[in-house]
């Protein structure tokens, strides 16, 4: 008789759904000691420090089934970060930190013999494989699909599953300038060895063929969820360094399409391809967003109708009954102010509004609507496109049907996160 796992996780769990793990001890007699507890001992890899962090809960068995139940999630998504990739990033492929965390766990027991004993430590009497848990937080059904099913296999990349990029966006329109990244899970780094890029023109004729090298380090666990260049700016910021084939500029004036598509040595493919359209900017300015979706993996969209900044604030202030005095006495002026400001403070915001989208994509922005982490794509003073953190202001998103609501737009207010302060 021993402890069993009767229900584990998933070898790659989205860290924001249920991570449950039920175990039992299948010897009664010891399950009915006193005091009996199961003890889970969660060992989990911080990539930040390099150290592996040891947290141990107990748990009293469930009445009816007698299993030992704990849900790791809360304890694990402290370890876990999306970020945003660096503006400035010259690579092709780029590590996630720790965006996907590898975790194992140990199970034991404890009890008495009596109630005068103490408890008598069993630990270690099982250690359950390795998993991994990343950023993802998944609507309800969708999890239980992911778990029951094996839909988590469809975004692995690998040469049997050629998996799909974690987002529902896949015919994304980009302009030349614009900065972005996909992202990808794999349960084998060393299969993804590079990244081909082919341009075409505007009548469908390919311009370019490009072949960029994987340079993380496949022994490395965060090179399970990779950050993938696939934006305009962002494949031209590459390092001339990485190409196989080809060289920079890999976007220029002529290109109104390109292809993005992950490769093993072999020419085996390993994941998805996805298809860009070049779009010109329109009379209005652009605004593009990046945001956190649901697979703890960034989006980015571009707002090119008629968006309009504005800006809101609060202000206090005190009467004053101080005395204007002069060596004649008391002087009255039309100018002495007696309300006085003494706290200015304003935020700026944004309302965007989007050309006109796709049934599909209002769908796809609805992750959009309720992202935790937002950033606003613009140029900074030194002429550079960066980001700066927004925060949506939006609490309510809304179907559109396009064979009733025939042509609609997208709009979203944020709130950029630069409170300014007034002197006095």
């Amino acid at each position: 008789m021993a402890i069993v796992i009767k229900t584990d996780t998933r070898d790659y769990s989205p860290v924001y759904n249920k991570m449950e793990v039920a175990i039992l001890q299948t010897d009664a007699a010891i399950r009915g000691k006193r005091d009996y507890k199961y003890i889970f001992d969660i060992y989990i890899n911080d990539p930040i420090t390099g150290l592996t962090e040891i947290i141990r809960t107990k748990v009293t068995p469930d009445p009816v089934q007698k299993f030992g139940i704990q849900d790791v999630s809360g304890i694990i998504s402290a370890f876990v970060e999306e970020r945003l990739t660096a503006y400035d990033s010259t690579l092709a492929f780029d590590l996630t930190e720790n965006g996907i965390i590898k975790y194992y766990i140990k199970y034991g027991e404890e009890y008495r013999l009596t109630a005068s004993d103490p408890i008598l430590f069993y630990i270690n009497l099982l250690t359950g494989a390795d998993k991994y848990a990343w950023g993802a937080s998944l609507e309800k059904h969708r999890w239980i699909d992911f778990y029951n099913n094996t839909e988590f296999e469809d975004y692995i990349f690998n040469v049997n599953f050629v998996g799909e990029f974690l987002t529902n966006y896949k015919t994304p329109s980009v302009q030349i300038t614009d900065l972005g990244w996909h992202w990808y899970l794999t349960d084998n780094p060393s299969e993804v060895d590079y990244l081909e890029i082919k341009t075409y023109d505007s009548t469908g004729t390919i311009i370019s063929t490009f072949k960029v090298s994987n340079t993380t380090s496949p022994t490395s666990p965060q090179s399970l969820l990779v950050r993938v260049a696939t934006a305009p700016q962002s494949l031209n910021n590459i390092s001339g360094g990485l190409f196989l084939s080809g060289a920079q500029p890999v976007i220029i004036s002529t290109v109104a399409s390109y292809t993005i598509q992950c490769f093993r040595t072999d020419t085996s493919p390993v994941g998805e391809m996805l298809t860009f359209t070049i779009e010109e900017p329109c009379f209005y300015e652009t605004f593009r967003i990046h945001f956190e979706n649901e697979y703890g993996a960034y989006d980015s969209f571009n707002f090119g109708l008629n968006s309009k900044r504005m800006s809101e604030g609060e202000r206090k202030m005190y009467i004053s009954n101080k005395p204007v005095l002069n060596s004649s006495g008391l002087v009255y002026q039309h100018v002495t102010d007696e309300k006085i400001n003494y706290y200015t403070k304003f935020t700026n915001k944004i309302t965007l509004k989007s050309d006109f989208i796709t049934e599909a994509q209002n769908e796809w922005l609805k992750e959009l609507s309720f992202s935790p982490r937002t950033y606003l794509e613009y140029v900074d003073g030194n002429g550079v496109h960066n980001f700066k953190p927004c925060m949506v202001s939006n609490t309510k998103w809304k179907e559109q049907i396009t064979e009733i609501d025939k042509l609609f737009t997208f709009e979203l207010e944020i709130e950029l996160e630069d409170n300014f302060r007034q002197r006095r």
